[in-house]
C-alpha cells in the first residue's frame, strides 16, 4: 500500500488491531487524534516525530544543565 494521509476512521480501525502506541509506516500524518480524551499524539513511524522528541529532550537537558 502506498503512503498517504489516513482518515480518523482508518486510524481508529488500525488502533483496534495494533494497540495503544500509534506506529503506522503507511500513514503520512505526523499528529493523529488521541484514542482517549482530547488532543493529538505522534505517529512514531514518522521520522520527524523522533526529531521532535530529540529536540524536546535536548531542550529539557539544556535548561537543567544551564
Amino acid at each position: 500500500m502506498a503512503k498517504r494521509k489516513w482518515t480518523c476512521e482508518e486510524i481508529e480501525e488500525f488502533r483496534e488491531t495494533h494497540g495503544w502506541i500509534y506506529f503506522n509506516r503507511e500513514d503520512l500524518n505526523l499528529f493523529v487524534p488521541k484514542r482517549l480524551g482530547f488532543g493529538y499524539t505522534l505517529n512514531f513511524a514518522h521520522p520527524v516525530s523522533w526529531i521532535f522528541i530529540a529536540v524536546t529532550i535536548g531542550l529539557i537537558i539544556w535548561k537543567l544543565v544551564r
